[in-house]
């Protein structure tokens, strides 16, 4: 099958090309070879692959649970056994949203409003996406303890930003009925997840300044492995990415 591809140079200008492979797996590896980094791959039949997420659906529901450990323990100095049920169940939990982007940015602006009833179920919400800075909520802890009762049900039209959200949201909420039980606050788990979120944060602003710095330093073609490798470090953590180009 014929593919075409696009990608930019250093001066910041966007080329296209076509190449015949197998599947855009194979396409995305020989640009690696050729010291290319795809930022768009279409095939003939009018789909397409996204080189800087490529491989993102497949590992974004298995974050790395051992490396997300190594985050809490350099940023929350907390050794309790409640820490280690923090850490395990809420690793599990918790990824990037895939879908509609200017859906999934509105989500994140308005506490996901528009999929939960309940402002404890907001709250959590607030706190879903590693690496993405919470808004200001003022909740209770009588909504919050309300939101633990609940059960967020999928509908059928629901959509796939919402499905993915509700199925994190809940997963957090069994995460805060264990770190209940085992002795913890409610007031004690916001705190938790405040300071979580505040690490994440700190490790992607770490990685985007190391990458700005690498692409003044590296030629081309070691600034592209240098990204996508240290992309694949922010993926492993369930981080959002780093484009290519900044903000």
């Amino acid at each position: 099958m014929k593919y075409t591809y696009a990608y930019k140079t250093s001066d910041g200008t966007r080329h296209e090309a076509t190449m015949v492979a197998k599947s855009r797996d194979e396409v995305f590896a020989e640009l690696r070879k050729r010291g290319i980094k795809a930022i768009k791959v279409v095939a003939a039949d009018g789909s397409k692959a996204n080189g800087e997420v490529h491989g993102v659906r497949k590992r974004t529901v298995a974050i790395i649970v051992a490396a997300v450990s190594i985050i809490v323990a350099i940023f929350v100095n907390s050794v309790t056994k409640r820490s280690d049920l923090f850490v395990t169940e809420f690793a599990n939990a918790r990824r990037q949203v895939i879908g509609d982007a200017a859906i999934i940015e509105k989500g994140i602006r308005n506490g996901w409003s528009d999929v939960f009833a309940l402002e404890g179920e907001r709250f959590l919400a607030s706190f879903a996406i590693p690496g993405v800075k919470a808004g200001q909520r003022n909740t209770s802890e009588k909504e919050f303890a309300a939101a633990l009762e609940n059960t967020c049900v999928v509908a059928d039209n629901d959509s796939l930003e919402a499905r993915q959200i509700k199925a994190m949201v809940e997963g957090m909420k069994n995460e805060a009925r264990r770190y209940i039980a085992a002795g913890g606050s409610i007031i004690e788990y916001g705190k938790r997840l405040t300071e979580r979120q505040d690490a994440e944060i700190a490790v992607y602003n770490r990685v985007k300044a190391d990458i700005e710095n690498a692409r003044e330093t590296m030629t081309e073609a070691a600034f592209m492995t240098y990204w996508e490798k240290r992309n694949d470090e922010l993926r492993n953590l369930g981080i959002k990415t780093v484009g290519l180009e900044q903000d």
